[in-house]
């Protein structure tokens, strides 16, 4: 193509441009008719923006919470473990013999009915 079908083209396609926004956007009547549809999909916009940022926050709290549990479950083991070495019997033993208690000589035995 050379240069004045280039030029023809284009001035074809300002004057459907021209054509478009001053018969069609630029009429008082398409502006009256189409301010509801602009509210809508401004309240849409505004209501998509809402939801992605209320998304971003739940994510960083589910996050903090995951850290939060990790933390509780080693705390939870930790303790477990402290728990099952004082409640052994040697353990009780050397912690009452200040108290004055000592472990039986005799076995213990069932008191029947």
């Amino acid at each position: 193509m050379n240069k004045t079908t280039w030029n023809k083209l284009f001035e074809a396609f300002k004057i459907r441009l021209e054509f478009f926004f001053k018969d069609t956007l630029g009429t008082q009547s398409f502006m009256e008719k189409s301010w509801t549809m602009v509210l809508f999909v401004s309240s849409l916009a505004i209501f998509m923006i809402y939801s992605a940022h209320q998304v971003d926050q739940k994510v960083v709290q589910i996050s903090r919470l995951n850290e939060s549990l990790k933390d509780l479950r080693s705390r939870h083991i930790d303790m477990r473990t402290k728990l099952t070495s004082l409640s052994k019997v040697t353990k009780v033993a050397e912690e009452v013999k200040s108290l004055g208690l000592f472990s039986s000589m005799d076995a213990p035995y069932k008191i029947e009915k």
